[in-house]
This record gives C-alpha cells, structure tokens and sequence, in this order.
C-alpha cells in the first residue's frame, strides 16, 4: 500500500494523471503522525481514497505545505521533501478548470 494521487480530466480525450506521494511506512511513520500533530484534515484521511473537490485544492495544497514545513527540520526527510515537493509542482501546474476529480489513496 502507498499513497498517490490520480487526477482525472473532464476531457475524456485526456489520460488521468498520476502522482506518486509516499510509501507505506512514509505515509504511517512520517506523514501521519506529522498530520496529526498538526490537526490536519486531509492527510490523515489519504489511506481512505477521499475523492477531493477541485474547489478544495488550495485547502490540500496548503496542507502539504503545512506537512512539509514540519518535516523541514531533519535532514533524514529528505526523500520525502522531494515527493512533497514534486506533488506540490504537479498540483501548482494545473488547470483546475479542466480537471474533474482528484483522488488520493
């Protein structure tokens, strides 16, 4: 089990697109109690696949912001900053109004 985030197009001439986000143990050892130490909504919930509303992006996206600023302070997250990073890349990269769905789990 990992998490990754698949984000489906309203053109049906468009591929879903995915993004890796985080192992198994990144996601339990790391990422959750981070997320939960910082009471946030989102993350907590990726093992579950919530389907996020395209309205709700910025919300999740400053959630990994939040998430990647506390993980900021130890060199050995290093690996995970990157895919933090990456995700927000992808997520800032997008036309929100073309996309129908984004789904994490």
């Amino acid at each position: 089990m990992s998490v990754a985030i698949l984000i489906n197009f309203k053109s049906t001439d468009r591929a879903p697109h995915y993004i890796p986000g985080a192992t198994q143990g990144e996601y339990h050892g790391v990422w959750l109690p981070a997320a939960e130490k910082l009471g946030l909504k989102w993350v907590p919930l990726f093992e579950d696949g919530p389907v996020v509303d395209v309205n709700d992006l910025p919300a999740l996206m400053h959630e990994f912001r939040q998430l990647r600023d506390a993980l900021a302070d130890s060199p050995k997250n290093a690996a995970i900053l990157e895919h933090i990073d990456s995700i927000l890349e992808e997520f800032s990269a997008l036309d929100i109004t073309e996309v129908s769905r984004i789904v994490i789990g």
